[in-house]
């Protein structure tokens, strides 16, 4: 990927990888082990066990990760979900066997919608923007809203008017659906949306997503370009 950044700054959280410390005795020595948190696609299963998804940052080879998790009810096949996972050993470049530690659903997971009313009728309330990066045909973002205890829309949309253009503009929607923001205190969110069908075009060149950032307020978009 190439970011067309005057500022230089990459925002790209791909993996988090973390160290957890056990230990099998009494005697104060600690063995560490690493695990990783992505964003993935649940594919369903196989022998037993779930297999996900895994696409690293830009165009990386697409990995799948199998683990022995049995079937979950909140899994649902080409779902994405926060994966937290230890990877056992990798059989080859694009298969891993995993263990599965943990998983989160709660991803605004969704694909590129279209406008249908003006752009200035959709609510951008803000949010604090902490990562945004693309793998693959997916924009994955990892950001802070203020948390109001009500349901809320979070999706990516298309400003119609640049299907095909070179330079094709998306804004990224966040609407309270009328709930005052009486928050005390900010919480995660993470988005995962699929933008193949414009990526994949031919007259695309740069995918520019806007956003409105409290934590980076100078810069109104970023740019995402093959």
């Amino acid at each position: 990927m190439k970011m067309r950044d005057t500022y230089g700054w990459l925002l790209a959280l791909v993996a988090m990888t973390l160290l957890c410390a056990c230990s099998d005795d009494n005697d104060g020595s600690e063995v560490y082990t690493d695990f990783r948190y992505d964003l993935v696609t649940y594919l369903g299963q196989e022998a037993g066990g779930a297999v996900f998804e895994y696409l690293g940052q830009n165009d990386s080879t697409v990995v799948t990760l199998h683990s022995n998790l049995a079937s979950q009810e909140d899994l649902k096949s080409g779902r994405r979900v926060l994966l937290n996972y230890k990877v056992l050993d990798r059989p080859s470049a694009n298969r891993w066997n995993v263990q599965v530690n943990g998983y989160n659903t709660n991803v605004a997971s969704d694909s590129l919608r279209y406008n249908i009313h003006p752009l200035e009728d959709y609510s951008m309330h803000p949010i604090r923007l902490q990562s945004l990066w693309r793998t693959g045909k997916y924009i994955n973002l990892r950001c802070q809203v203020e948390y109001t205890g009500k349901t809320r829309q979070l999706y990516l949309m298309m400003d119609n008017d640049t299907h095909y253009a070179d330079t094709v503009h998306c804004y990224l929607i966040h609407d309270l659906l009328g709930g005052a923001s009486d928050a005390s205190f900010w919480r995660s969110c993470y988005g995962s949306f699929f933008v193949g069908k414009v990526w994949d075009l031919e007259s695309c060149r740069v995918l520019r997503v806007h956003v409105n950032d409290l934590t980076y307020p100078e810069r109104s978009y970023y740019d995402f370009a093959k």
